[in-house]
């Protein structure tokens, strides 16, 4: 099996088929929803946590912070413990404005599934849950090996400083 030829085939179909946010329309963006929803299952968080467990740049972080806090769906606090931490807390709005988006996105997916056999809605969630621990372990190795390249090019910046050193 040609697997780059599969892979193009499924990036095309993905890419192809509408996106899932714009049936849905919303005052919440895929981002946002993505916070919201790590909030409503985790009480107050600090940004550098969202950051790291959703895997986005604090500078993204900050920025739905700060939409979310205008839309008054959470609340932005600094921690007694350690005023360099902001923690975050969802607001009753935001639990019901993000349980609504979850309602509809469930209502939707129903729509489709019901159109797949028993058999072939088993199949996609197998498949699904195999494809996200495939893609979190490439994720840890790919974090991995960055660390390892830039840990490389410390050494070999060493080594050719000391060599310029020596060979003065």
């Amino acid at each position: 099996m040609n697997y780059n030829e599969k892979a193009e085939e499924i990036f095309n179909s993905l890419t192809k088929r509408k996106k899932f946010a714009d049936k849905m329309p919303s005052n919440i963006s895929q981002g946002e929803s993505g916070v919201l929803l790590y909030l409503l299952n985790n009480d107050s968080v600090s940004q550098s946590e969202l950051s790291e467990k959703l895997n986005i740049t604090m500078p993204r972080v900050a920025a739905i912070i700060n939409t979310l806090q205008d839309k008054m769906l959470v609340i932005k606090k600094t921690d007694l413990n350690d005023k360099r931490k902001t923690i975050i807390t969802i607001t009753e709005k935001g639990k019901k404005d993000i349980l609504q988006k979850r309602k509809r996105a469930i209502i939707f997916i129903e729509s489709i599934i019901k159109e797949l056999t028993d058999e072939e809605i088993m199949q996609y969630i197998s498949i699904n849950k195999k494809i996200e621990e495939i893609s979190n372990n490439l994720k840890d190795w790919y974090y991995m090996s960055s660390q390892i390249e830039e840990l490389k090019s410390f050494i070999v910046a060493i080594v050719l400083k000391r060599n310029i050193q020596y060979n003065r």
